[in-house]
């Protein structure tokens, strides 16, 4: 685990438009080394209209950490989404989380 991982949520506020997360009012929840494995190659889309690039990425995270599905990730020097919730599991008196996460580029 030598990755520096942040993992930020942000308050949920509702304007004219509705409920949106305030990630100009983020705070970091965790900050430290963990292991992150791309396990995609990155995908263009279809289509020449839309010119982005989807990557996506598990990574693991040391102890038992409190994560939300709308929390953000910054991994690699981007900020990732994450894709569903967190997984915790034990290997003997070690705890571990994994995350999957993904970005959208361009």
């Amino acid at each position: 685990m030598n990755e520096q991982i942040e993992i930020r949520r942000a308050p949920l506020v509702e304007d004219a438009y509705g409920k949106h997360r305030d990630w100009e009012s983020s705070t970091v929840v965790w900050s430290g080394l963990g292991a992150g494995v791309p396990y995609l190659r990155t995908r263009k889309t279809e289509t020449p209209i839309r010119e982005t690039a989807l990557s996506k990425a598990r990574i693991y995270l040391p102890g038992s950490l409190d994560i939300d599905t709308a929390d953000q990730v910054t991994f690699q020097g981007k900020i990732w989404n994450l894709e569903g919730e967190a997984w915790k599991w034990r290997m003997g008196a070690r705890q571990y989380t994994m995350i999957d996460v993904r970005v959208v580029t361009k």
